[in-house]
């Protein structure tokens, strides 16, 4: 039944069960979408991703524009028809001459308690996005980058350019420490998460500095921590990058975790 979990989904604002979803659900290229977490039946920081899937449509020169309420509508209903108060739901919307927009709880799965506390497994991977600021669906590059993490047992897959500067992670978005300062890639480079925004807004509200520049693959042993940021894993720390470990009981970072959490 594709992506979508649970027992009903909507199309266009028509509520359909679950069953149904590959006879309606239509990947067409390009694809734009958002993924945003309900806890306690609300969708959590909702005007950002429907601000991000409004700049995507405009990045890819399509015409369409979504209302705030009238998705926040949709969500609540969803919520309601399935039952449901803490998932993850998806909003893709395609075909844009006479626009499908669709929403549909998606498999769900958190970092564990022991992932916060020790952190996750990653490693390098040569990929770019075409257009780094739009979300838009690469399944080909997902599947791919999935089966890779599956084989090794990792849970992220960090992201490196032709000029071997890291950028994203494939579904997050990734932090350095050293000091008090916090090191990522330039937004131009990423899809700048909803989380990282919220990221570098506590740190600066912190004291923290925040740096925002190209990190060249070598120079990640000169870092202290690091961390994932993204709707489903939060907060979540590195304790490695393949061989090279990093201390997941930074200071800097459990500051940083304990805010976020503050903030949700």
């Amino acid at each position: 039944m594709g992506e979508a979990v649970l027992k009903y989904f909507l199309h266009n604002g028509k509520e359909y069960e679950v069953n149904n979803f590959d006879n309606i659900y239509k990947e067409v290229s390009p694809s734009i979408y958002e993924v945003i977490r309900l806890i306690n039946g609300k969708p959590i920081f909702l005007e950002d991703h429907i601000e991000r899937l409004n700049n995507s449509a405009k990045l890819l020169n399509v015409d369409y524009f979504a209302h705030i309420e009238k998705i926040r509508q949709q969500i609540i209903q969803l919520a309601k028809l399935n039952n449901i108060q803490n998932y993850n739901v998806k909003i893709v919307v395609n075909n844009f001459d006479n626009p499908d927009v669709y929403l549909f709880f998606i498999k769900s799965v958190y970092p564990s308690e022991d992932a916060y506390e020790n952190g996750v497994k990653t490693t390098l991977f040569k990929a770019i996005r075409e257009n780094p600021n739009a979300k838009v669906i690469n399944a080909a590059l997902r599947e791919k980058i999935n089966r890779h993490l599956e084989e090794n047992n990792l849970y992220e897959a960090i992201l490196v350019n032709n000029n071997d500067e890291i950028t994203e992670g494939s579904r997050s978005n990734i932090f350095f420490i050293k000091g008090n300062t916090l090191y990522t890639a330039p937004k131009e480079d990423v899809l700048v998460g909803i989380t990282r925004i919220k990221v570098i807004e506590i740190a600066k509200r912190l004291g923290l500095e925040v740096v925002e520049d190209k990190i060249k693959v070598n120079q990640i042993d000169e870092f202290d921590a690091c961390f994932l940021t993204g709707t489903s894993p939060k907060v979540l720390p590195i304790s490695q990058i393949d061989n090279k470990v990093f201390n997941v009981k930074n200071s800097v970072l459990k500051k940083i975790m304990q805010e976020y959490d503050k903030m949700l």
